[in-house]
């Protein structure tokens, strides 16, 4: 039997490379957002979607997902580790975010792989320098500077390629596939 291409399977998807942490770290994460959202206002991130971002696609052709997932074979990076120090605002984007005051070269280092592995398989990409964050809280009104007394300390062993899908219930992130670091 022939499948005949429906209106969903030309509809493109929105997909982003990023690194997902630990529940322990999720929840210290989720933990930070929840103490800040009554002064910063806006909507604290769902436990689950807290991560960082890696490589923002944009929309892709459902077709060309392969294309990506053959092309991060090439990849090849190390484990590393950082410590989230300080909890920041970014008021031209309205978020509240955690980060480190030093990522770790490696990071960089994938983010760098990434870009350049994407970009020679024909796909468009951000020309932004990269500034690893992770968001906490989105639309906030008011920001917050913290230095935190106790970092949180997060292992990375493997990264993914997701998609951002909106659905009635809000955006859900789907994982599409994953890497493991060496």
């Amino acid at each position: 039997m022939i499948k005949k291409h429906t209106h969903t399977d030309t509809k493109p998807i929105r997909v982003f490379f990023a690194i997902f942490p630990d529940k322990s770290v999720q929840a210290q994460l989720a933990h930070q957002a929840k103490q800040l959202e009554s002064s910063c206002g806006g909507s604290i991130v769902k436990i689950q979607q807290i991560h960082l971002t890696l490589l923002f696609l944009g929309n892709i052709a459902i077709h060309q997902l392969e294309i990506l997932q053959q092309a991060m074979k090439n990849i090849s990076a190390e484990k590393f580790e950082f410590k989230l120090e300080e909890i920041c605002y970014w008021k031209h984007n309205q978020i509240v975010y955690s980060q480190a005051k030093q990522f770790p070269v490696a990071l960089f280092a994938l983010a760098d792989s990434l870009k350049s592995t994407v970009s020679e398989a024909g796909f468009l990409i951000e020309t932004r320098t990269y500034k690893p964050h992770v968001t906490l809280i989105r639309k906030a009104t008011h920001g917050a500077k913290i230095n935190l007394d106790t970092p949180v300390i997060w292992h990375v062993n493997e990264w993914f390629l997701i998609q951002s899908k909106q659905t009635d219930r809000g955006v859900e992130y789907i994982p599409l596939s994953q890497w493991h670091l060496r």
